[in-house]
């Protein structure tokens, strides 16, 4: 039988554990604000909401290993869910806004980047339908739907 812990010892293992806690909270709150920022199809976030959870199994297995060296105790996991939900009810509130704002933000810079490093490409698909149509051959669909008009038979029939 081992001697038992020193209190100040079982004091850092409750802190450190509400810590993890706090830190899982705002994970969740980043990641919240980058789906409401990006708003991917539905398939993309519950694939993205599985790798979230399995990204969070080993933060929370390392915040308890480091709480409380391994030992399975049942007031670290009470301290580590105590502070998530502290700080989803008292810190999500005050700081989820500007997390999203900050995502948005984000978002907003790399669709930017994107279409300034897609532009050659999407102005020479433009200039070939162009150039294609300039010169009477037939691309595909017409413009509002209904089945493609066939190109003109040489000769006429």
């Amino acid at each position: 039988m081992q001697p038992p812990e020193p209190v100040l010892a079982q004091g850092v293992a409750f802190v450190v554990a509400a810590l993890t806690g706090v830190a899982l909270g705002l994970g969740t709150d980043g990641y919240r604000a980058a789906l409401r920022a990006w708003r991917p199809p539905r398939a993309l976030a519950q694939a993205l909401d599985v790798a979230f959870v399995a990204s969070a199994v080993p933060v929370v297995a390392a915040g308890l290993l480091a709480a409380d060296w391994g030992a399975v105790r049942v007031y670290p996991l009470l301290a580590l869910l105590g502070g998530f939900g502290l700080y989803l009810g008292l810190g999500s509130p005050v700081c989820l806004p500007p997390i999203t704002r900050l995502a948005r933000a984000l978002v907003t810079l790399a669709r930017g980047a994107w279409r300034v490093g897609t532009w050659p490409c999407r102005r020479a698909v433009v200039g070939t339908w162009a150039l294609a149509r300039a010169l009477g051959v037939w691309v595909g669909r017409r413009r509002h739907g209904g089945p493609p008009t066939p190109p003109p038979i040489p000769g006429g029939r």
